[in-house]
């Protein structure tokens, strides 16, 4: 075992803290101290310690963006008459084509920039590459050419969303076998500057194409200058910040070729294309420099091993985002918690009103459960008629293990296969459980303006929806996470954490149990999301305890504490079986679950 991290983390439970678990030094154990005036002693409380571990770094798998940037001048004819460098790009795309999270995406440019969006198909992007693919053209546009790389990736980050986009390694490999041309002085041809005798764009008044020279916006500018380049490279790594990307890199490739291997294919090429290795080197070292990346000096004829860059996955260790306790038998109510026996999201008293069976989740067996339609029984559900709706809960799979069954999301619109649809660290059904909305990030509303946080209220056992009075802070949950330190050996972090004054209810029985009356089912909810990476969304796990609870006659525990839970009894919410994962009175909470 590790040593413990002198710092805890001290949680009087708060969503806002949910968002980031915030390392501070604190005082005893991070307790709230309650007022014993105003506490009416009743043993109906449960507490509960353990452990926590977070996924191992090496289990994330990120999305890996590779934009190429391909000079296609005419002057690779003679640089690289054979082709090799396709040749060598088409073995590393081969290499990756089969990972399902890589992307390719292709900038071709000359005198113009063509573009080929991102795609897992390598096939698509090599055609864009080889040699018919392009056009041709004896400029070599480097302004033009990053503008558009600029373009690209932004639009890609807009469109892919902060999510995936704070996951997402984002690698540039921009490609050249000579100097940016042409290479403008700003002013027009005025008998002191001369003008451009190999392209005739720069010192000129006539209109210049817009599918041409794409970043030269004004007449006569300063164009293809190191420091505009340079430029340009700052503002694509800018995007990073801006955006919020996982990781983003520019390098940069010289494809050499000696003058006496291109003069025998094109004589007097340096002249014709301007082509000069003591002017591009400092050029492209530099851009590589400012894009955080790698420079490489390639002999294209002899080099082809030249594409050992780290293409691998980010790799980011996870932190506990996110972490509460429930009591699925218990509902908040105006003073204290209701009983609500089937764990549907109903009160046993509102059923028995309602002609609901208190002792079933579905009362008609149609498979929508009795709160789905109670709730919505202006839209067409009826908990207590199974042909209302006409049509059934065929989807009646809970894949994500959120608490909703599929036919359910499909009606709210939440995500059957993301546990947390709208990404506010609650999972989709105890959102509707709670009269929250799973589609809507609405933990730091205060929708019952009693001063506190939605999010706040569900940590803390009371209702976002309820006006609290002052007394009934003696109800709320409080919680201490104390975070060790990061593991290097198996890249985790496990916490210790105190849960305590969770409220048991006399609960009638549970769902097809022969004597549980007085059962009581704890759920902890534990939300790991990768560190520095804001905008991902984590997983969420969930530990189970059943206790049970009979007024002042009966409580099992007797002392109300539940030690040691170990991390092995966290699961997967998609995974979570309460009949095998539950712990149960007599079983050692330090083990793990017994599986069938």
């Amino acid at each position: 075992m590790y040593k413990r991290n002198a710092f805890v983390v001290c949680l009087i439970f708060s969503s806002s803290l949910l968002a980031a678990i915030v390392i501070a030094a604190c005082t005893d154990a991070g307790l709230a101290a309650i007022d014993d005036s105003m506490v009416e002693y009743i043993d109906d409380k449960l507490s509960i310690t353990g452990e926590f571990c977070t996924s191992p770094a090496d289990e994330v798998i990120f999305p890996v963006k590779l934009l190429i940037v391909m000079d296609q001048s005419a002057s690779l004819q003679c640089t690289d008459p054979g082709n090799n460098r396709l040749a060598a790009l088409d073995l590393m795309g081969s290499e990756l084509d089969p990972l399902p999270n890589v992307e390719f995406g292709v900038v071709g440019f000359a005198s113009w920039s063509a573009i080929t969006e991102f795609t897992h198909d390598w096939s698509i992007a090599r055609d864009a590459l080889a040699p018919e693919g392009g056009q041709g053209g004896p400029a070599t546009d480097y302004q033009g050419a990053l503008s558009t790389v600029l373009r690209v990736l932004e639009q890609d980050m807009v469109a892919s969303g902060p999510a995936e986009t704070a996951r997402t390694k984002y690698m540039v490999l921009f490609f050249s076998d000579g100097c940016p041309e042409p290479k403008c002085n700003a002013g027009c041809d005025d008998g002191d500057t001369p003008p451009d005798s190999l392209y005739g764009v720069c010192n000129t008044l006539a209109d210049i194409p817009d599918d041409v020279y794409v970043d030269m916006n004004s007449v006569c500018p300063d164009y293809n200058q190191p420091e505009q380049i340079m430029q340009k490279v700052s503002d694509i790594m800018s995007l990073g910040d801006f955006y919020g990307v996982g990781d983003i890199s520019l390098s940069t490739i010289l494809l050499f070729t000696s003058l006496e291997e291109i003069n025998q294919v094109c004589p007097d090429a340096a002249a014709q294309f301007g082509y000069d290795k003591a002017e591009a080197l400092p050029l492209l070292i530099g851009m590589a420099e400012e894009g955080l990346g790698t420079f490489r000096d390639i002999h294209i004829s002899t080099d082809l091993d030249f594409l050992s860059f780290n293409f691998e996955s980010l790799r980011a260790p996870y932190g506990l985002a996110g972490f509460f306790a429930l009591n699925m038998n218990a509902i908040p109510a105006e003073m204290g918690a209701a009983v609500d026996s089937d764990r549907d999201g109903l009160p046993d008293d509102v059923e028995f009103i309602a002609g609901l069976d208190r002792l079933s989740a579905d009362t008609d067996g149609d498979g929508f459960s009795d709160l789905f339609e109670f709730k919505f029984a202006s839209k067409g559900f009826d908990p207590k008629d199974a042909d209302i709706p006409a049509m059934g809960c065929a989807a009646n799979l809970d894949r994500d293990g959120d608490g909703l069954r599929e036919c359910e999301e499909i009606f709210l619109g939440s995500d059957p296969l993301l546990p947390d649809t709208d990404g506010d660290r609650i999972p989709d059904g105890i959102e509707l459980r709670l009269g929250m909305d799973a589609t809507v990030h609405d933990t730091k509303i205060d929708h019952d303006f009693d001063g506190k946080l939605s999010g706040d209220e569900v940590a803390m056992g009371t209702s976002p929806l309820l006006f609290d009075e002052e007394e009934l802070v003696v109800h709320q949950v409080h919680y201490s996470v104390i975070a060790g330190v990061f593991n290097e050996v198996t890249e985790n972090r496990c916490y210790d954490f105190t849960i305590q004054n969770v409220t048991l209810v006399p609960s009638l029985r549970g769902t097809g149990q022969d004597d549980v009356s007085g059962m009581n089912r704890i759920l902890i909810f534990a939300e790991e999301e990768p560190e520095n990476m804001a905008g991902s969304r984590g997983r969420f796990w969930v530990s189970c305890i059943d206790v049970r609870y009979l007024g002042d006659t009966f409580k099992d525990p007797p002392s109300g504490w539940v030690r040691g839970l170990s991390p092995l009894r966290f699961v997967e919410t998609a995974e979570f079986d309460p009949d095998l994962h539950c712990l149960q009175t007599g079983e050692d909470p330090g083990s793990a679950p017994v599986e069938e």
